[in-house]
């Protein structure tokens, strides 16, 4: 039984640090774009124009 409480503590201790840490991120960076993918470059044209 206090086995299963140590782990219950110990697993709600790292959700409610992984949610602070999120949330600081969160607040930290909410003023800048973000931009994760690379930019798109045109892509080659294979047919010729009509």
């Amino acid at each position: 039984m206090w086995i299963a409480v140590v782990l219950l503590l110990v697993f709600t201790t790292l959700l409610s640090m992984a949610s602070l840490w999120l949330w600081r991120q969160q607040a930290a960076g909410s003023g800048e774009p973000v931009h994760h993918a690379a930019p798109r470059k045109t892509a080659w044209r294979h047919h010729a124009n009509a």
